[in-house]
């Protein structure tokens, strides 16, 4: 089979997603080409790979030069490639993918949505009817969609009045190999300037609004009251990274901080961690709940999105609700003063998650859905001639 995989200027989950993806679809004999924007992490991550990459000028916001361009860019590539179906990644992506396919001609068309729009807060109203309008229009040049979690399946089916038997949920995998190893903790403290001793939380994410890190940083104070010492470790950045830091300045706890910066070793900074965090106020699924899940770290987070999904309360972590502080901060510290229950919970998510997002799940889901199209496509054809 040969697939051509559409994605935008991604980093993060999604890009690692369509990676681990096309990796999988890989060794199972497919071949697999993605386009994206030339200089974007996805584009050159999958370079390092050794994937084909066709430069396409994808923006992240609808574009009224970019667009035309990307679209005949892919018309172009499908018209000489012979693939057999598409697989686009994300809104963006899908929106471009699908018009440049129906020029192209008949191959079939998948979206992955990874991402809520129109059930984020953030998003204007206006931008939620343009979302909305577009999908419905062209949703017709849409083969079937893949959700990451049932959340998002709810949203395509009940926000966008997408047919039922059109959406397939796919849960994302990780590989647990990396997450497994035993981590050095007391080298993986040390890297980061953790005194011994110290209790430490936090976790590892682009500095954005729907990661909720202000709500974190709010819980602070109420955890080091419960927790003398202990620490909030923050990798990532994004742009949210400079007002973060003001108000950790006016909550004056900014040395109960440490600004990590990219995580290059996301299961050694996991390592240093005693509970991961995930305050999110719009969340898909969690990618970053499933890794902690693997390396045995505890996890407290809000219940929004697809989180529930990965985390069930009270059984593999616990569940707040979300844009609450003293919530956050009574689940950390509950977590950090009751060992026993910190372990127990880190064991049943471990257990739980090396099945439910086992990658080679995916991978078999994936490719459920890519026969499902191919047959339809195959009969609609044969029906036509």
């Amino acid at each position: 089979m040969r697939v051509l995989m559409v994605v935008r200027p991604a980093s993060g989950g999604m890009k690692e997603h369509v990676l681990a993806l096309a990796r999988g679809l890989a060794e199972r004999g497919h071949t697999i080409q993605i386009a994206a924007p030339a200089a974007s992490d996805v584009a050159v991550s999958a370079n390092a790979e050794g994937f084909i990459v066709h430069p396409v000028p994808i923006a992240g916001p609808l574009h009224p030069f970019d667009d035309p361009r990307a679209i005949a860019a892919l018309r172009r590539i499908l018209r000489d490639g012979d693939f057999d179906l598409v697989h686009a990644h994300g809104f963006k992506a899908g929106f471009v993918g699908r018009l440049g396919a129906a020029l192209a001609g008949s191959t079939p068309f998948i979206v992955t949505a990874h991402n809520h729009v129109l059930r984020r807060d953030e998003t204007s109203r206006g931008a939620k009817w343009r979302y909305h309008a577009v999908e419905r229009a062209l949703s017709g040049l849409v083969a079937h969609y893949i959700a990451v979690s049932e959340s998002i399946r709810a949203e395509l089916v009940e926000d966008y009045g997408l047919a039922a038997d059109r959406v397939t949920t796919v849960h994302n995998g990780v590989a647990p190999g990396p997450f497994l190893a035993e981590q050095d903790r007391a080298r993986c403290r040390a890297a980061l300037g953790v005194p011994e001793g110290a209790p430490t939380f936090g976790l590892a994410a682009r500095f954005s609004t729907q990661k909720g890190l202000r709500h974190l940083i709010g819980a602070l104070h109420d955890v080091r009251r419960e927790a003398p010492g202990a620490l909030l470790l923050l990798g990532g950045s994004g742009p949210q990274e400079s007002e973060l830091r003001e108000q950790a300045a006016a909550l004056e706890v900014s040395s109960a901080i440490r600004w990590v910066g990219h995580v290059d070793d996301v299961p050694a900074f996991l390592g240093a961690l005693d509970v991961y965090v995930s305050p999110s106020v719009t969340e898909a699924l969690g990618l970053g709940l499933i890794e902690a899940a693997l390396a045995g770290v505890p996890t407290a987070a809000t219940d929004v999105g697809g989180v529930s999904e990965v985390v069930v309360a009270e059984q593999t972590g616990l569940l707040v609700p979300p844009a609450d502080p003293p919530a956050l901060a009574r689940a950390i510290t509950r977590l950090l003063a009751d060992r026993d229950l910190a372990r127990g919970l880190a064991a049943a998510a471990r257990a739980r998650c090396l099945v439910e997002f086992d990658p080679e799940r995916m991978i078999d889901g994936t490719l459920a859905v890519y026969s499902r199209v191919l047959g339809l496509a195959a009969t609609n054809t044969r029906t036509s001639s």
